[in-house]
Parts: C-alpha cells; structure tokens; sequence
C-alpha cells in the first residue's frame, strides 16, 4: 500500500475542512506545540510561526481601527456640514433672500470635505500609523466585541523562546521582561517588505 503525499496547500485544506466539520473552541499553545512536533516541526518554528500571526492579527486589527476611525470622522464632519450649512441657508434666506452669500461657505467647506472624505474613506494606512495604532490597541484593555477583543487573548499565551531556562512561575515575570523578550524577537525576525 503506498503513503500518500500532500502538498502545503492541500495539507492546509485538509485540516481548514476537519475543523469545519468538527468545530473547537480552539487550541492551547501547548496543543499547538504538540501537534507541530507530531508533523516534524521544532518548538521554535511553531512559536515564531504562532507570534508572526498575532502580529498579523494585531497589525489587520489596528489597520481596522484607524479606517473606522477615519469613517468616523468624516461623518462627523459631513454632518456638521450639513447642519451648519442649513442654518447659513435659513439666515440667507429669511435675512437677504435675493443675494445667495451663503453659497461661498457652502463651496470651500464642501470642497475641504470632499477632500478629507477622499483621505478618509482611502483604505490605505502609513506605517508610521500603523505602529502608533498597534501600541495603542496593546496598551489598552481589550472591550467585549472589538477586533481588539480577538486578538488580546493571545498575547499571554504565546511565550519567546531564548536561551535562558524560564522561570518555573512563568506568571511572575515583569511586563518589562517580557518587553524586552518581544523586543528581542522583533530585532531577530526579519522585516518583510521594502
């Protein structure tokens, strides 16, 4: 009887297709661990693995973040708009109803709208921001329903491996240990990209 081989791809459909078929709440990191060292992957490769998703889950997260943030700041700007140009046009028009002077505010404030809807409506996002927003949704306590909130259980169940023994109680350590433990592994991932 000849043992069957898979490509990535197929590997990757396989098990995308048993987890639809029988559902978990999801996987520890141990199991994640065990399920890697069962297919011939190292420790290492799956924790690096297991980080470079979070980071991909947080980085999607904060990119979510500052769109809905920019959307709703022109909505707001929209509506104040609206209602202040309203109000412009019924003083025109109750004050000095033949000359339309309210036209000149409602087309340089129309056209700064227009723009900051061009800028805020855009789904790109610059990396500068980018990071600012990632700090930020790290800092802050994950709110029930948020994108935040699928993101920020795991950033305590995936540990660094260094070179040095973990403490026995691995939930004593500083936050400013496990800062320069994330830094560590940052300065050691390459940077994808230009």
């Amino acid at each position: 009887m000849a043992i069957a081989s898979y490509k990535h791809e197929d590997v990757q459909k396989i098990i995308d297709r048993a987890l639809e078929v029988q559902p978990q709440e999801g996987l520890t990191h141990d199991d994640l661990l065990a399920i890697g060292a069962e297919v011939g992957l190292s420790r290492g490769a799956v924790e690096r693995a297991a980080l470079d998703v979070r980071e991909e889950r947080l980085t999607d997260a904060a990119r979510a973040h500052v769109v809905s943030r920019r959307r709703r700041g022109v909505l707001a700007h929209a509506l104040a708009f609206f209602a202040v140009n309203a109000l412009l046009f019924a003083i025109n028009f109750l004050t000095t109803p033949g000359e339309w002077w309210v036209l000149f505010p409602v087309f340089g404030w129309g056209l700064a709208l227009l723009l900051h809807a061009a800028f805020g409506l855009s789904a790109s996002v610059s990396p500068r921001r980018l990071n600012r927003a990632r700090r930020r949704l790290e800092r802050q306590p994950a709110q029930p329903g948020s994108a935040h909130a699928r993101v920020a259980p795991q950033v305590e169940s995936v540990r660094v491996l260094t070179s040095d023994p973990e403490p026995e109680d691995a939930d004593r350590e500083s936050p400013a240990k496990r800062t320069r433990l994330r830094r560590s592994w940052r300065a050691a991932t390459p940077k994808a990209g230009p």
